[in-house]
């Protein structure tokens, strides 16, 4: 139990930083002592009416040490008393240009002025958001106008999303990617002298529809699996897979084919029978 006394002449000092030392030390015994529930109480009321007169440098003062307490945990405050310190105190070091501004703003990102705060940053010095992340990290971005972006889906079709994701299904503890560039897993060096000029052309241009990478032995690639339909039926997309198997066989890599005899067999769970199906054979 703390001197009623001596509480009472901190309350009438209105010595905050001795009267928190005190909330914060008995923290526990608050819930059961009524006397210690008043006194916090009353510096949730207070607090703030004492320190907004106050000058900016005396003001941080006095919120520096109930900052400490509160980023201590188990406070005792409530939440709306450490809303509203958040938001006080993100006020106080943008009119005092604290150089810890953008760090603390980023600790209680679920205050909307912090948000707020953070999103200037990125847009005015992207590179304070960079350096506050990671030392020796800088960032840039291309500038943009109004309207939409000219992207494209990475899949095609719903035929190719169906088929990634049943590869998915079936190497849950591996990671699969799609549409990877042959010069991204196969090494061009190794394998040239043995393709015809127009596979050397071609290994620059052609993509895998899904590559299984080992992530435990440091994303090294195991398994190329590619969609066959219709669409290699055509003259060039024979010649083209002609190419990409002469350029897999230099490569004594193997690269697997999977073709629905059935073009309706297009749904996850088909693809995903036909992919456990092949792979047992492997």
């Amino acid at each position: 139990m703390e001197d009623r006394e001596h509480l009472y002449t901190l309350l009438a000092q209105k010595d905050w930083e001795a009267i928190g030392k005190i909330i914060y030390k008995n923290k526990k015994a608050r819930t059961q002592d009524p006397f210690l529930a008043q006194v916090t109480t009353f510096f949730e009321a207070e607090f703030f009416a004492f320190a907004d007169p106050l000058p900016a440098a005396e003001r941080a003062k006095q919120f520096e040490f109930t900052n400490l307490i509160i980023e201590l945990g188990q406070h005792g405050f409530s939440h709306a008393f450490v809303d509203r310190f958040v938001d006080e105190r993100l006020k106080l070091m943008q009119e005092t240009n604290h150089s810890a501004l953008l760090n603390y703003a980023q600790s209680y990102q679920n205050r909307p002025l912090a948000k707020q705060i953070i999103q200037s940053f990125l847009h005015k010095k992207p590179e304070m958001v960079a350096a506050s992340l990671r030392e020796n990290l800088t960032i840039r971005a291309t500038d943009v106008v109004a309207g939409n972006a000219k992207t494209i889906r990475l899949f095609k079709s719903k035929q190719e999303e169906h088929f990634y994701e049943a590869v998915r299904r079936v190497f849950p503890t591996y990671h699969p990617y799609p549409n990877v560039a042959l010069s991204c897993v196969l090494d061009y060096s190794a394998i040239k002298n043995q393709l015809t000029s127009n596979a050397r052309t071609y290994f620059f241009q052609a993509i895998i529809d899904s590559v299984v990478f080992d992530v435990g032995s440091g994303y090294e690639p195991r398994y190329f699996i590619e969609l066959d339909s219709s669409f290699h039926d055509t003259p060039q997309a024979q010649a083209n897979d002609h190419l990409k198997d002469s350029i897999f066989r230099a490569a004594n890599a193997k690269l697997i084919r999977i073709r629905p005899l059935n073009s309706s067999a297009s749904s996850v769970e088909e693809f995903e029978r036909l992919v456990r199906e092949v792979m047992r054979q492997f």
